[in-house]
C-alpha cells in the first residue's frame, strides 16, 4: 500500500490528516483491489492446471511423432560368426568375430548374409633408405602429391632429414600427408605416408630442383605399404571401398572390416527394441488422461475443487482422446490385431478409465509373427500414431486450443497489471484531493480558533471594565 503521509499534523484542527487520508484511500481501493486479486488468483489457478495438461499433451505429441516414423518399429539385432580366415590371418581365440564387426540400423533388411573380406583397404606409405644422422642436404624444392592435391616443399640449405620431415608436414599435412623420422641400425629413415586409406590417396614425391643428395633421397623412397581399396563379397556381390568401413552395401548395415576371411552376418527383428516406441506412447497417452483427471478432480471430503473442475474444454479433450482411441483400437481389431493378438487394449474393470494397457509378451509375439502388418498399423501417414496425432496437434502447437487458452489467461494477467497501475494513479489523485480538502478544513478551523480566542479575550476585557 502506498504511503500517503505528508508530514502535516493538523495544526489548526489537531487531526491526524495523514492517517485519515490513508484510511480513506484504503477504503476507496479495497473493492477494486479485491476484484483484481480475484481475477489474478483465478487466472493463475487455471494456468497451473492448464500448464500440467499442456505439458502432458506435448509429451504425447513427442511420443506420437516418434511412433509415426517409418522406422519406429524397425529395431534390429545383428551378430556375426566367422566361417573361415584367409591364409596367414589370425585365427580367433575368443567369441569375438576377428573378421569384421557389424552394426545394424532400424529397418535393415532381415536375413543372413555371407560376407567375405577379400582384402583390406590400406594407406600408402613410402620408406627411405638409411642416412647418417649428421647428413646435410642442399637447398631445393620437392613436389609432394596425394590424390588430386600437390604442394611444393622448399628445402633450405644444410637441412637435416628432420628439417625435411618438418617441411613436408608443414606444407602437405593439411592434405593428409604424414611424414615421420624412423631410426634403425642403418641410420635415419624418412617415412612419408597418407592418413587416408584407398588407392586414390596414394602419395608421391618428385624433385623439382636440387642437388644429387636430394635426388638420392627421393629415389631411395620405396613402397612400404601400397595404396589399396577394400574388396568385400556379400552373398557373391563384390563391393569396393576406400576405407575399411562398408556402409552402402546393405541398407542400414555397417561393416567394420578387421582382416581377410569369411563371416556370416545375421540380422533379426528386435521386438523388444521396437516395443519401446509403443511403450512410450502408452505411457504418454495415460499421462495425458491423468493430467486432465488431476486438473478437473473434486475433493468431496474437503469440498475443494481443482483448478479446472467442471471445465468444458478439459471434458472435451478427454472425451476426444478416448473416442478416437476407441475407433483406432476397433480398426486394429478389424485387421486381426485385437487385444488377444496385439496385446493393446483399454483398462477394464475395476478402473475403466480409458487408459491403455500393453501386454509385452503378446506384442512381441505379434511382431515376430507379422511385423509388417503391425508396423503398417502403427506407423506412416495412415497409421494409428498419425491419426491420433492429428487430434493432439489441435490442442498444442502455435495455434492449438490449449496454447491459445494459455495465451488468453496470460493476457488477462497483463491486463490486471495494467488495471493495478491505473488504480494506483486514481488513488494518488484521490489522496491529493483528500489532502487538499483536509488542509483547507484545518486552515478554516485554525482561523475559527483564532477568532474564538480573540472574542473570548474581548469578552474578558469587557467584563473587567464592567466590574470597576
Amino acid at each position: 500500500m502506498a504511503d500517503y503521509s505528508f508530514g502535516y499534523g493538523g495544526i489548526g484542527s489537531g487531526l491526524d490528516i495523514s492517517g485519515i487520508v490513508t484510511q480513506l484511500v484504503a477504503a476507496d481501493r479495497a473493492p477494486q483491489n479485491a476484484r483484481l486479486n480475484k481475477l489474478e488468483s483465478t487466472a493463475n489457478f487455471k494456468l497451473s492446471g492448464l500448464g500440467s495438461v499442456t505439458s502432458a499433451f506435448n509429451s504425447l505429441k513427442t511420443a506420437l511423432d516418434a511412433l509415426q516414423k517409418p522406422d519406429a518399429l524397425g529395431a534390429r539385432t545383428i551378430s556375426s560368426t566367422m566361417l573361415s580366415v584367409a591364409s596367414g590371418s589370425n585365427a580367433p581365440n575368443s567369441a569375438t568375430d576377428p573378421v569384421l564387426t557389424p552394426t545394424a540400423g532400424r529397418n535393415t533388411p532381415v536375413g543372413s548374409y555371407e560376407v567375405e573380406v577379400l582384402s583390406l583397404a590400406t594407406a600408402h606409405k613410402l620408406l627411405g633408405s638409411g642416412n647418417d644422422v649428421e647428413t646435410k642436404f642442399g637447398a631445393g624444392t620437392l613436389r609432394v602429391a596425394i590424390g588430386e592435391h600437390s604442394v611444393e616443399v622448399a628445402v633450405k640449405a644444410d637441412a637435416t632429414l628432420a628439417d625435411i620431415r618438418s617441411a613436408i608436414n608443414d606444407a602437405a599435412g593439411k592434405h593428409g600427408v604424414q611424414a615421420a623420422l624412423l631410426t634403425s641400425d642403418e641410420g635415419h629413415h624418412l617415412s612419408v605416408g597418407s592418413a587416408k586409406t584407398g588407392k586414390d590417396n596414394a602419395v608421391s614425391i618428385q624433385l623439382v630442383d636440387g642437388d644429387s643428395d636430394l635426388q638420392s633421397l627421393v629415389e631411395g623412397l620405396k613402397v612400404q605399404s601400397p595404396a589399396a581399396d577394400a574388396h568385400v563379397s556379400i552373398d557373391g556381390l563384390v563391393t569396393t571401398s576406400a576405407s575399411n568401413t562398408i556402409t552402402d552395401a546393405v541398407p542400414g548395415m555397417t561393416l567394420a572390416l578387421k582382416q581377410a576371411g569369411t563371416s556370416r552376418v545375421d540380422v533379426k527383428a528386435d521386438p523388444s527394441g521396437s516395443r519401446a516406441a509403443v511403450d512410450n506412447f502408452v505411457k504418454a497417452y495415460n499421462a495425458a488422461l491423468k493430467a486432465i483427471g488431476t486438473a478437473t478432480t473434486y475433493n468431496a471430503e474437503t469440498k475443494t475443487p481443482s483448478s479446472l473442475t467442471g471445465d468444458a474444454q478439459m471434458r472435451g479433450a478427454a472425451g476426444q482422446l478416448r473416442g478416437v482411441m476407441s475407433e483406432l483400437l476397433g480398426g486394429l481389431a478389424e485387421q486381426g490385431l485385437d487385444a488377444k493378438t496385439l496385446g493393446l487394449q483399454t483398462q477394464g474393470h475395476p478402473n475403466p478409465d480409458g487408459t491403455l494397457i500393453l501386454d509385452a509378451t503378446k506384442f512381441n509375439e505379434a511382431m515376430t509373427a507379422n511385423s509388417a502388418q503391425v508396423i503398417a498399423a502403427f506407423t506412416g501417414e495412415n497409421g494409428l500414431a498419425a491419426k491420433l496425432n492429428d487430434v493432439v496437434k489441435s490442442y498444442v502447437g502455435t495455434d492449438g486450443a490449449l496454447t491459445l487458452r494459455t495465451k488468453g489467461l496470460n493476457d488477462q494477467l497483463k491486463d490486471v497489471t495494467r488495471q493495478r497501475e491505473a488504480l494506483d494513479v486514481r488513488m494518488d489523485a484521490a489522496a491529493k484531493r483528500y489532502r487538499t480538502q483536509f488542509v483547507a478544513l484545518d486552515s478554516l478551523m485554525a482561523q475559527m480558533t483564532t477568532t474564538s480566542s480573540a472574542l473570548a479575550q474581548q469578552l474578558t476585557n469587557l467584563s473587567a471594565q464592567t466590574q470597576r
